[in-house]
């Protein structure tokens, strides 16, 4: 162990994350007063600098992700990612700041968990995505010695799936690959991981059948089996070189037909579809978006900022068609894409992209709703099923918000996090708020949740591709923020968010 000097004391600004180099090695430093604390420097998600987030009390909040940590003893609270921040010993001496650090320790430390044990409990988890992982995790890390299986009909462990739009697509694995439990890391937890389809469910009999004619008993269960793909039902949709993206199997199969590509049909215009868009025109593709609306995501962000969105498309190739699609061209493989208007768009790849409906539909005994959602309580409990859980996509939550039905994937993290507190008898009450991100031409940060607004206030300029935030203000409340290049402020909204439990006021 080393000490180094790292600086006088009062060289250090007061509640305020500071980088500082420590014998070689990036770490953190929070002041306040005569108390120094030193934590390690990058988040465990990505990597990216903690001294560029926001301090609220004793949380720290990555101003990128948004993951949250206690800087009192360095856990993880908030996801993504997963690892707690190393804290190293400090000592302040004559006025100096000096560091312990052990050589060659890392940065980052695995929560403790414990295995099976003598508990007889068998909870099972209907999925293997975001929801599942976090809960089982949780489950462990939370001393629940019982047995946990999760049943997904695909075979991959755990995968971050915001990965398969952007750096698999992209021909690569970006920050990181995309997995993020591996077999090994399931097995040492005792964790199964069973490939099954799951057909109904039983909450009187605790248990659930299989579509191979299986059973699987539970004394609690977690049904997070995400989302199923929308589909045009247009002629020629099942030609090859036509594609739906859910799945890393899907992304893996897309990009390897990129290879030999030069012209690509993206149909539709959410987040999915325009950043599919510039993964392929990364790699010397022509891409065409068709979408109805001239406006990509009009409905999610606003006529100024989607305009300013395909602006940034345009420019780096992408075209844009408003129509429909009703149907497609080819022989052996799709050759075009067939328009509403009888005009056709040449393509040797398509991709499908309109969004998900839950994955209810084909499992009987959840009472899910029109939409497929499943209506539970802020613990993410079905009311009237004592011992069933739903969370993720199929989840409509009671929220500030109001009852939301939300598909990002850090929102079915923390729903798998608390839906595991809450299976293991904890009493449940907070309920996270909302954030995601995207990754187009720039970075877009997301907080909040806003289905409609009465006005839309935009601080900067989107369309000259300027640094903005854009708030989504009904009733006189600011329900969401939008953004690219004002990462602190949005980091110092979601610490007022969660200070009031809800959305801010104007």
């Amino acid at each position: 162990m080393t000490q180094h000097d790292i600086g006088s004391l009062q060289s250090i600004e007061e509640n305020t994350p500071v980088k500082a180099d420590a014998g070689g090695t990036d770490i953190l430093i929070i002041r306040r007063g005569d108390e120094v604390t030193a934590l390690a420097h990058a988040c465990p998600h990505f990597g990216l600098p903690l001294s560029k987030g926001h301090l609220d009390g004793d949380r720290l909040i990555c101003a990128f992700h948004h993951a949250c940590f206690d800087v009192g003893t360095g856990k993880q609270t908030e996801p993504p990612g997963h690892n707690d921040l190393r804290r190293y010993e400090v000592e302040v001496r004559d006025g100096r700041v000096l560091v312990e650090v052990e050589d060659g320790a890392e940065a980052h430390l695995e929560p403790a968990f414990t295995t099976r044990g003598a508990d007889t409990r068998r909870f099972v988890i209907v999925g293997s995505g975001a929801v599942a992982d976090a809960a089982a995790l949780t489950l462990r890390e939370n001393g629940f010695s019982g047995a946990i299986a999760m049943i997904s009909p695909e075979e991959a462990p755990p995968y971050d799936r915001t990965l398969m739009s952007k750096a698999v697509l992209a021909g690569g694995d970006g920050p990181r690959g995309p997995t993020i439990t591996g077999a090994d890391m399931l097995a040492a937890r005792d964790i199964e991981l069973l490939r099954g389809t799951v057909r109904a469910v039983s909450p009187e009999e605790k248990t659930l059948s299989l579509e191979d004619g299986g059973t699987e008993a539970f004394d609690a269960l977690l049904v997070a089996p995400g989302g199923t793909l929308n589909t045009l039902g247009a002629p020629g949709e099942d030609l090859p070189g036509i594609h739906g993206l859910r799945s890393r199997v899907q992304a893996e199969r897309i990009a390897k037909e990129a290879e030999g590509a030069r012209r690509a049909v993206i149909v539709g215009g959410g987040f999915i579809g325009l950043e599919a868009a510039l993964s392929l025109a990364k790699r010397d593709i022509d891409v065409t978006v068709v979408l109805r609306d001239p406006v990509p995501m009009r409905g999610v962000v606003g006529e100024r900022v989607g305009r300013a969105i395909r602006a940034e498309h345009e420019a780096e190739g992408v075209t844009f068609v408003e129509g429909e699609v009703t149907g497609f061209e080819g022989e052996e493989r799709v050759s075009a894409a067939r328009l509403e208007s009888g005009d056709s768009i040449e393509a040797d790849l398509v991709l499908v992209a309109i969004g998900v409906t839950p994955a209810t539909a084909r499992i009987g005994g959840l009472n899910a709703e029109a939409d497929g959602g499943v209506l539970t309580g802020p613990d993410l409990s079905v009311p009237g099923a004592p011992g069933l859980f739903a969370a993720g996509d199929v989840a409509q939550v009671p929220t500030p918000w109001g009852r939301v039905r939300i598909e990002h994937w850090r929102v079915a993290r923390q729903h798998g996090m608390r839906a595991a507190r809450a299976m293991m008898g904890e009493r449940v009450e907070e309920v996270g708020v909302p954030f995601f991100w995207t990754a187009l031409k720039r970075q877009y940060r997301y907080l909040g949740h806003a289905e409609d607004w009465d006005e839309i206030v935009i601080d900067g300029a989107p369309e000259d591709g300027g640094d903005f935030v854009a708030r989504y203000i009904k009733d006189g409340k600011v329900m969401a923020l939008f953004g690219a290049g004002r990462d602190a402020e949005i980091a110092e909204a979601h610490a007022r968010m969660i200070r009031k439990g809800g959305p801010l006021d104007r």
